[in-house]
């Protein structure tokens, strides 16, 4: 019968090294836990990255179907660009999606019903998750991303033209210049009322339709947060802050249907400023060419 045979023991003068030791020193186990650290983090950009990639495209998508749904618009209306919005009386109110749903339909089938409350996917960017305000919400109304450049109408720069230092977006509330109109059939949106035109725009490669608003009022089909007259105005920073926001930057719908992503200061022109002034907002902000 075998013995079983105990475990040799170790020499009385052998320096016995703790496991620990053995392993890993302190310096070296700090060094592992920061090239953790570091990886989690590259690999947290890595999954962000496409996220924000994917929603800028996604953006860029929606924004080229509605440069196309204008075309359709203007050829369909004797080269009149839709207004901003119009209100007629409360709640009876019209705004550029709205005049441009039927375009839009042809283009993009799935877009739905003509209501505000219909689901229509091309009017919101994936990077804009602020809610829809309180007042939106209590009749289940949808949020909109874009809002088309404000004309002032100011008698500075009325009726239209080339030379208007102002946005595209005619905006009518009960009647021109806040009068009452007579009639809605004479203030609808194929009534004889001034308009912008095509023709009018001497750059549509330098001048906006659209521009990413991405805030709690902008409303489908609703006036409110229909237009935009500021590069200060894309994002309600308290909800969104634009630095995540395409990383600072906003999409931009021309009138001749290109989409180009940009910092705010590149759209105001060489003699604006993209500050809280829309008087000082030149360039693609304005119908008059060259500013």
């Amino acid at each position: 019968m075998k013995r079983l045979r105990s475990p040799d023991r170790p020499h009385p003068t052998a320096k016995l090294v703790p496991v620990c030791e053995a392993a890993f020193t302190r310096g070296e186990l700090l060094v592992v836990i920061g090239l953790l650290v570091l990886l989690g983090g590259l690999v947290a950009l890595l999954l962000t990255r496409p996220r924000t990639k994917a929603g800028a495209v996604v953006c860029k998508d929606n924004l080229r179907q509605l440069g196309a749904a204008l075309a359709i618009y203007t050829k369909e209306n004797d080269t009149r660009l839709p207004y901003a919005f119009l209100m007629l009386s409360n709640p009876s109110q019209i705004s550029w999606d709205t005049l441009l749903r039927p375009a839009l339909r042809t283009i993009t089938p799935d877009t739905g019903g003509t209501n505000a409350g219909s689901a229509n996917r091309t009017l919101l960017c994936p990077a804009d998750t602020i809610p829809s305000a309180e007042w939106a919400q209590k009749y289940k109304l949808l949020r909109r991303t874009y809002s088309m450049t404000r004309h002032n109408m100011s008698p500075q720069s009325w009726p239209p033209s080339s030379t208007n230092a102002t946005g595209l977006g005619i905006n009518w509330s009960f009647g021109p210049r806040g009068t009452n109109p007579p009639s809605s059939k004479i203030y609808n949106p194929e009534g004889p009322q001034a308009a912008v035109r095509t023709g009018m725009i001497l750059q549509p490669s330098e001048t906006l339709f659209l521009a990413e608003h991405a805030w709690t009022n902008n409303i489908v089909a609703n006036a409110a947060g229909a237009w935009i007259d500021r590069a200060s105005a894309h994002t309600d920073t308290a909800m969104l802050p634009s630095d995540i926001y395409h990383k600072g930057r906003f999409n931009y719908l021309q009138v001749d249907g290109r989409v180009e992503l940009l910092n705010p200061s590149q759209t105001v022109g060489p003699n604006g400023v993209a500050g809280d002034d829309p008087k000082r907002h030149l360039g693609m902000w304005t119908i008059k060419a060259h500013d």
